[in-house]
């Protein structure tokens, strides 16, 4: 009898142990970023289907992984539950690196053992520069001659993909994968308002939306929130558009479409015909929105013929700057990513270097006593005998003090540098930390992050060909796991050296409940007013506002105060050279954070004003362990909105439009010329716009080793002389009559730059002048 009810238990147990976990006839299918492509450097959204054929529920955990440098392997696992007869679906988002071309993707039982597992190979574009364009219709139409087009003479290649409404991502990651979106022939009410919210936040994050509009269809596909941003009404009617270039005015070069011209508020205008603009481009935090005043699709026949159509009119979209920006391969830049990095949070802690004036004023005197002071003493007191134990002694006493002042030099268990940037707005914060993770010691190491945040480690990834599971059977195989579960995600380095760096990027995105800063900027002629007022929850130690050209300081801003900003001073400062700029706020490790998150977060001209404040925080929100040292810095960002009108008139910067360059050597980003070599530059300053007048703002640099003022002469060509003249206003300032022979017709400054004969290095870079216009708006 008593075997019987042992047998029955022991049969009871197995039948428990199967509902729990023992279905093992599991069917995996996947998709990956767009339609199955990729790029290195930037998220890797995992589409996954697991069907479970059998009545027992499978519980175990789905991992994936990639080689690493050095085949070392980096490993993500998530635990997974399939009701019997069922399928589950999953969505990841790992980071794609550099030279990662497969991964390999399983699912394992609680005992660890195998049940299914795929190699997937990825088409990436990594080693040549791809620009990804989406096209979002109603019909899910392509446009053919925007695929494999060539463009910046040829360093750049295009590649399309089709959504519908339907097809559109529904994953804000997916979305983050293209370098351009189209939008044409639909209704923008289409889109749900979590795919309206995904695009908006895709053009602040850095994205380019490009609104192509149809005469039957232009307000319904732009939306009312972009509609409200036109300047103008649109005005669809039967035009002839001359699409060639400016000095090709045959026949063939003008199509007859449906269009209109389009004018947003403070954009740059474009693709002028019959001195009209059919494009307009509004910088939106760090990307672009954009509005073409005709459909796409009905210049193909054009385009088809004219290869160099589709240049032109990304030439006209993002400016040269943006356009040799993305004319660098993925993997370039994702390999310069992690280099930048590497420098970045392989500082060190500088509160724990040992302060060498103590030392020295411990140290010094002691070794006089210990020698001729210790001797002279005891022998005048005749206990000479005494004087080798006295040494010893000492000497005991006096390593016990060293000892005891480097305690504070000393790490005593794993430690991690963050950098720690809050983007906020007003509905929403997103939460990037960049991290490195240490040890002092050769061992494992772990790190436990709150499960609401994402965890992706940065690394310079592998091109490995061979067979991962072959790879996994090695000895001595140093890892990098990333196990999530509800609880929390964990962390952990397997074999790591001492002082080995490991890098990961711990993200989150969430509902702003925190505040924001609130208010507006009015800058006008070099003069700032307007109040601000810190709605955060944060108390800013140091802060200031970046406005293209100009920083305004700011200083401690106390959580609910208010600032006046015609009380503060706006200082010039040299566009692009964020060593600079850093230099003027912080100090020391925070001195290189900061230039580090200026030159992520500014790329190019702006409109707005962007804030950063320091924030002061004893405890990191990404983790729950409160023993672990760190050391980094914590910044918080947000656009705020400005305003450069006066009257009816406005003022912007000229470089809000690509200048082009006739000779010598000039770099936009920097506004920088080489000085060994004169320049001669057109500024078109906008062919709509009513142009009162043009100052020139000259910057008081200190003097540095690479970077200096423009010392020579400005001339300008005087297109009622033919020839040029030296700038004939001592203030900079050229206004009405004075300002009429220097406009072309298309309102366009031609300037010749001559730098004064010196013995400089050509790696010296003298920073040009900026120039501002002030135009007068249409009633």
């Amino acid at each position: 009898m008593g075997k019987k009810a042992l047998i029955f238990v022991f049969l009871f147990f197995l039948f428990l142990m199967g509902k729990e976990g023992r279905a093992e006839n599991l069917n995996l299918s996947y998709q990956y970023g767009i339609q199955n492509t990729a790029k290195s450097g930037r998220s890797l959204p995992l589409f996954l289907t697991v069907e479970n054929t059998e009545e027992q529920v499978f519980s175990g955990n789905l991992k994936v992984l990639f080689a690493e440098s050095n085949q070392s392997i980096v490993e993500y696992s998530y635990p997974i539950v399939v009701e019997g007869n069922n399928k589950k679906e999953l969505v990841k988002n790992l980071s794609l690196p550099t030279g990662v071309n497969q991964m390999l993707i399983s699912i394992e039982n609680k005992q660890g053992e195998q049940i299914n597992s795929q190699r997937v190979g990825l088409d990436i574009s990594g080693t040549d520069a791809e620009l990804f364009v989406g096209i979002l219709s109603e019909k899910g139409e392509g446009i053919g001659y925007l695929h494999n087009a060539r463009i910046n003479n040829g360093l750049l290649e295009s590649r399309t993909f089709a959504f519908q409404p339907e097809s559109f991502p529904k994953e804000e990651s997916v979305l983050s994968l293209l370098d351009l979106l189209i939008i044409r022939d639909i209704s923008f009410s289409a889109l749900s308002k979590e795919q309206e919210n995904f695009i908006n936040s895709y053009i602040e994050q850095g994205g380019v939306v490009l609104f192509s509009l149809s005469g039957t269809r232009g307000r319904e596909t732009l939306g009312d929130n972009y509609s409200a941003l036109l300047e103008k009404e649109l005005d669809f009617q039967e035009r002839p558009l001359h699409l060639g270039t400016e000095g090709d005015l045959a026949q063939e070069s003008t199509v007859s479409v449906f269009s209109s011209p389009v004018h947003f508020r403070g954009g740059r205008e474009g693709l002028f015909s019959e001195n009209q603009p059919y494009l307009s481009v509004l910088p939106k935090g760090n990307g672009l929105l954009a509005v073409l005043g005709y459909d796409l699709s009905e210049v193909e026949r054009y385009a088809t013929e004219d290869s160099s159509y589709v240049g032109r009119l990304l030439l006209a979209l993002y400016g040269q700057n943006r356009l040799d920006n993305l004319s660098i391969s993925a993997s370039e830049k994702s390999l310069k990513q992690y280099w930048d990095l590497e420098e970045l949070m392989n500082l060190s802690d500088l509160s724990k270097l040992p302060s060498l004036a103590l030392y020295f004023a411990i140290l010094f005197p002691s070794l006089i006593f210990l020698g001729p002071g210790l001797y002279l003493l005891m022998r005048s007191q005749s206990n000479l005998k005494y004087y080798r134990l006295s040494i010893l002694l000492f000497s005991f006493f006096l390593g016990v003090i060293v000892w005891s002042l480097g305690m504070g030099t000393r790490f005593n268990g794993s430690f991690l540098s963050y950098l720690q940037l809050s983007q906020i707005t007003e509905d929403t914060v997103e939460e990037q930390n960049y991290i490195n993770l240490r040890s002092p010691n050769e061992n494992n190491i772990s790190l436990s992050v709150k499960p609401e945040y994402t965890v992706n480690p940065i690394v310079k990834g592998m091109d490995f060909t061979g067979d991962l599971t072959e790879l996994l059977q090695k000895e001595d195989l140093h890892r990098m796991d990333i196990r999530s579960d509800r609880e929390e995600s964990l962390i952990h380095i397997i074999k790591s050296d001492a002082f080995a760096p490991h890098y990961f990027n711990i993200n989150k995105k969430s509902a702003n409940a925190k505040g924001d800063i609130q208010g507006s900027i009015h800058y006008y002629q070099g003069k700032i007013s307007g109040k601000l007022k810190n709605t955060t929850e944060y108390t800013f130690y140091d802060s200031f506002f970046y406005i293209f050209g100009r920083m305004v300081k700011c200083g401690k801003w106390e959580s609910g105060a208010e600032i006046d900003l015609s009380t503060l001073e706006s200082t010039a400062i040299p566009v692009g050279d964020y060593e600079y700029s850093s230099n003027l706020i912080s100090s020391g490790n925070g001195k290189n954070f900061l230039r580090y998150i200026l030159s992520e977060r500014l790329h190019g001209y702006f409109s707005d004003a962007r804030f950063f404040g320091f924030i002061r925080e004893e405890q990191l929100g990404f983790t729950a362990e409160k023993n672990i040292e760190k050391y980094g810095v914590h910044i918080l960002t947000q656009s705020v909105a400005l305003d450069r009108k006066e009257g009816d008139s406005i003022e912007y910067c000229a470089l809000s439009r690509d200048p082009v360059v006739s000779s010598g050597e000039y770099d936009l980003q920097t506004n920088t010329m080489n000085p060994m070599i004169p320049l001669e530059i057109h500024y078109p300053l906008g062919e709509e716009q009513n142009i009162e007048g043009i100052r020139f703002e000259k910057i008081e640099l200190e003097d540095g080793k690479l970077l200096q003022n423009f010392q020579g002469n400005m001339a300008l060509y005087n297109y009622q002389t033919g020839g040029y003249d030296l700038l004939p206003s001592k203030d900079g300032t050229l206004e009405g009559e004075k300002l009429t022979p220097y406009l072309s017709e298309k309102k366009e400054l031609n300037i010749r730059f001559v730098p004064k004969e010196s013995n400089v290095s050509p790696q010296i870079r003298q920073y040009l002048p900026q120039i501002y216009v002030v135009a007068k708006e249409e009633a």
